[in-house]
């Protein structure tokens, strides 16, 4: 059976609960993370406790323990449902409270650490590219747009809307018009060797992976570009592919009608996904 830690305390899966009252369930009153470990090393859990430490800061929860605590409580998770490759997710919410978005009285937060097994995306995936439509709005000048909020239906319901037209993911543009990020990940697309993301002010998550791309990418020798990026460069490119955490490089063939280039996995996506994974092996052997 597999085991949740909640607040510092281990129970079964079935046995994990926290309040109806608590904020998190009751007005996504929080903010997450989700990582991944191979051959039980946690790939850069340092730079996504501080990306959560900043998110809490931001919407001005105090942090119910130490990043120390957190990274610990991480590593016992793992071996505590005897797990190697795994998906890992912490959840931070405010706690409990009165009814009502007031929270002068709300309780010690709550923190939940859960662990599964995980060995990677299906691999038709990564040989044929995805699917994606352009859709829905993401609001830049907003908060939730710089952190991991739990309230996650705008990308839920644009992820739904894209499937329901026949694609497998949503791309989001900005208040502006220009393409912001995808439901779940950071995006890319290569025009002439150019590696080009939209800039964190167009309106997107600050990625781990995507920053770790960017460093691939430039000690590769390619120039990388961060800006706005307009719909019809996008659907001029070379390539694209999304970045996360969890799918690492995760290659595009089709935007909307159009495929992209011959609409087969390109070659500097496939290089960038294999330099990743090299850069992983190198941290775990450390």
């Amino acid at each position: 059976m597999n085991k949740v830690w909640i607040n510092g305390k281990f129970f079964r899966g079935d046995k994990a609960k926290v309040s109806i009252f608590d904020r998190g369930f009751m007005y996504g009153d929080g903010v997450f993370e989700t990582m991944r470990s191979y051959a039980g090393l946690v790939f850069k859990l340092d730079e996504h406790l501080n990306r959560l430490f900043g998110c809490l800061k931001i919407i001005k929860i105090k942090p119910p323990f130490s990043r120390k605590y957190l990274k610990d409580a991480v590593y016992k998770s793992l071996r505590a449902n005897k797990l190697s490759s795994a998906y890992i997710k912490i959840t931070i919410t405010r706690g409990e409270g009165r009814f009502g978005i007031g929270y002068e009285d709300l309780f010690f937060p709550n923190a939940v650490i859960a662990a599964k097994n995980f060995d990677g995306y299906p691999d038709w995936m990564f040989e044929r590219g995805l699917s994606a439509k352009i859709i829905g709005i993401r609001d830049e000048e907003s908060v939730i747009s710089k952190i991991k909020s739990l309230n996650y239906l705008p990308y839920i319901l644009a992820r739904h809307d894209a499937k329901d037209m026949g694609f497998d993911e949503a791309i989001l543009t900005n208040t502006k018009g220009y393409i912001a990020e995808a439901a779940t990940s950071n995006i890319f697309f290569i025009k002439k060797d150019n590696i080009i993301t939209p800039s964190i002010n167009s309106g997107i998550l600050h990625g781990i992976t995507r920053d770790v791309i960017i460093r691939i990418a430039g000690k590769s020798g390619f120039h990388v570009e961060e800006k706005f990026i307009s719909r019809r460069e996008l659907l001029d490119a070379d390539e694209v592919f999304l970045t996360n955490s969890l799918a690492e490089v995760l290659p595009v063939t089709k935007v909307d009608s159009k495929k992209i280039s011959s609409g087969k996995v390109g070659a500097i996506t496939k290089l960038l996904r294999i330099s990743y994974q090299k850069q992983v092996i190198r941290e775990a052997l450390r």
